[in-house]
């Protein structure tokens, strides 16, 4: 019996007829069946289930209802944590991939594309308030005494002595001096790859140009941590890594003694606070420790 009636529920059609107040109205009749209400049932829920949903995430709707039962806050706080952890990485990782393409470009000696933050007169004026003067309260005596009397020496040279070789500007005379005060506590070893010398020194002490030269790199690097490249003239470059802070930007020029960072613990490689020097010619590496003329 109960089957007979489920076929006839299933098997006829039904009509809706409307029958207005005024009757000089015509009569409105639909006809439907069973599986057409099923069908429509199933859109009006899919289309208000989905509008819920735009409601509740792009409203304050969403905020005044009751959080799941199955999440504490704790839960969120973490869910929001991790939301934020992808989108920092998501930008560390195409940080990361420019600066592996100015690496390419210092390696093989091709021009620096042009940062654009460089012709942005704002980020200019910023970058020069994070150089501020207060930096220089850590200056050490000594390293600028001696800048002063090797100058000295070397224009008394230019003066009294006729022979043209020692006629040349002072611009044309390269030497290195130590970039920082600390204890030596890893000499140059190229057999280990080990290409340059470690100076102890606490976190935020001040880094220096070994020499005059221009910045053709700047920024941070997952094994380095955060390191400066300067290129002097005859093919010498000076390279300064896991330092805390970076002072100089890319094409800046800068003076032998001028301050361009603060030594820190950075980068995959560190072994603890220290500033890693290295001297390069002509892609080769040289010994710090035979050429530096400040060391004792």
């Amino acid at each position: 019996m109960m089957k007979n009636k489920l076929q006839k529920i299933f098997r006829f059609n039904y009509e809706l007829l409307l029958v207005p107040k005024d009757a000089t109205r015509n009569l409105k009749t639909y006809r439907f069946n069973f599986f057409r209400v099923l069908l429509f049932i199933l859109l009006i829920l899919v289309l208000s289930n989905f509008a819920l949903i735009l409601l509740i995430a792009y409203t304050p709707l969403g905020k005044i209802l009751p959080a799941s039962p199955y999440l504490s806050n704790e839960d969120y706080s973490q869910i929001f944590e991790l939301q934020e952890k992808i989108a920092l990485l998501s930008r560390e990782v195409d940080r990361v991939q420019k600066i592996n393409e100015r690496l390419q470009y210092i390696i093989e000696g091709k021009p620096i594309p042009i940062d654009p933050r460089d012709l942005d007169t704002n980020y200019q004026i910023e970058k020069k308030k994070r150089d501020s003067l207060r930096i220089l309260g850590k200056s050490n005596l000594s390293n600028n005494l001696f800048l002063i009397l090797t100058k000295v020496f070397f224009s008394q040279q230019t003066e009294n002595s006729g022979n043209s070789n020692l006629s040349k500007s002072k611009e044309d005379i390269l030497f290195f001096t130590k970039p920082a005060d600390g204890l030596i506590t890893r000499g140059f070893n190229k057999e280990i790859s080990h290409y340059g010398i470690d100076f102890s020194m606490p976190v935020g002490s001040v880094v220096r140009a070994s020499a005059s030269g221009i910045v053709i790199f700047a920024d941070y690097t997952i094994n380095d941590g955060y390191k400066i490249i300067l290129s002097h003239s005859k093919g010498y470059i000076t390279i300064y890594k896991h330092l805390s802070q970076v002072l100089k930007k890319e094409r800046d020029f800068v003076k032998q003694g001028d301050i361009i960072g603060l030594s820190g613990n950075t980068g995959r490689f560190t072994t603890g606070p220290h500033l890693h020097f290295e001297i390069w010619k002509y892609q080769t590496p040289i010994d710090p420790q035979k050429i530096l003329v400040d060391l004792k």
